[in-house]
């Protein structure tokens, strides 16, 4: 990458973004001028973006730009090849399937999402809005991860999902496609024709019990545990291979939810967007990913340079995402006052986002 200081970041951006994806180079130049926005104000809402947003023409003129590049469709097949390619080395996967809504006025802003767990976080490789609230269906779902599938060629995937995600059809599919899960399951559900619960009677707190054998859940032959937490909730898990694996896995599913809050109230507050339209609202997405992934990958690399103490409980007083957004933004600030950083440079940050 050859980039100087002494270009405008969005420059930088651009040339880095433009190998791997092919949009007409006005588009780009949106995109690069608008993840840098997203970063330095850390909000989506467009017209908060326009007094730091660098495009050229006047706030008026830059607004409707922003509004026309939210219909166009970002590609997410070459979104997902950009964030897959920070994992290649990875011969297997964790995928994780879940929804994150809100509401604005009476319209449901409802995302189905899947990504792959990267630390203590997850990764979005695709999503699609639900036109309701409430849960998916299975053909969106199998929709869904067929989408990236042949993105994923040569690796060995599991998929974690919460009790929404369960039908017969759904675990089938799975099965056909190699998939294994690791799932929750609701408490009446049926394996070997009996209700999982009754299987795990008189559980202890704290502690775990899988069944001796394989069980016929929704057609599918799989293993089935129960762990009972301290305040007395269980969870059913029906999963391959061994029962410890199978719930230390399940708890990186906690990922998704770090996620969420990174994109919403904790970092670019995705939800006080008041765009409720399916396609921009997709759009926009794609580009918080983007912005998402960015921080991430910047995080670890401050973390590598200048590793944190942990906090008597036992974690650092900032997580990846939050370490990487800070440091941008402090970054981008100090370049936009003409100041020399005294962390590391736009540029050093900027090579933590190439493949």
């Amino acid at each position: 990458m050859k980039a100087t200081q002494s270009r405008r970041p969005q420059d930088s951006l651009f040339d880095l973004l433009r190998p791997h994806f092919g949009f007409d180079p006005r588009r780009l130049t949106v995109l690069s001028a608008l993840i840098l926005a997203l970063v330095e104000a850390r909000t989506v809402v467009l017209w908060q973006l326009l007094p730091i947003i660098h495009l050229d023409g006047s706030e008026n003129t830059v607004y409707k730009r922003l509004k026309r590049f939210l219909q166009f469709e970002l590609d997410q097949i070459l979104i997902a090849r950009f964030v897959l390619s920070f994992l290649q080395d990875q011969k297997q996967l964790l995928l994780i399937l879940d929804r994150t809504n809100w509401k604005w006025g009476k319209q449901h802003l409802n995302i189905l999402i899947l990504s792959v767990s990267w630390r203590t976080f997850a990764l979005p490789i695709a999503w699609v809005l639900l036109p309701h609230g409430g849960n998916s269906n299975t053909a969106t779902r199998i929709a869904l991860v067929k989408s990236v599938l042949p993105l994923l060629d040569g690796k060995k995937l599991s998929l974690l999902a919460d009790r929404e995600f369960i039908g017969q059809d759904w675990f089938q599919t799975l099965k056909r496609l190699n998939i294994a899960p690791c799932i929750r399951l609701k408490a009446d559900t049926l394996v070997d024709g009996m209700p999982v619960w009754a299987l795990f009677k008189n559980l202890e707190s704290g502690k775990y019990r899988c069944w001796y054998k394989r069980m016929k859940i929704y057609g599918v032959n799989l293993r089935v545990l129960a762990r009972k937490n301290h305040k007395g909730d269980i969870l059913y898990l029906a999963y391959h291979g061994r029962a410890e694996k199978a719930v230390q896995r399940y708890a990186v599913r906690w990922g998704c939810e770090t996620m969420h809050q990174a994109m919403k109230s904790r970092g670019f507050h995705l939800e006080d967007s008041h765009v409720t339209d399916t396609e921009r609202m997709t759009t926009l997405f794609g580009v918080v990913v983007l912005a998402f992934v960015w921080c991430c990958l910047t995080g670890e690399q401050e973390e590598s340079r200048e590793p944190t103490e942990q906090l008597a409980h036992g974690y650092p007083p900032k997580s990846l995402f939050r370490r990487g957004l800070d440091a941008l933004q402090r970054a981008l600030r100090d370049l936009g006052f003409g100041q020399r950083t005294s962390g590391p440079s736009f540029i050093q940050l900027l090579a933590a986002f190439v493949p």
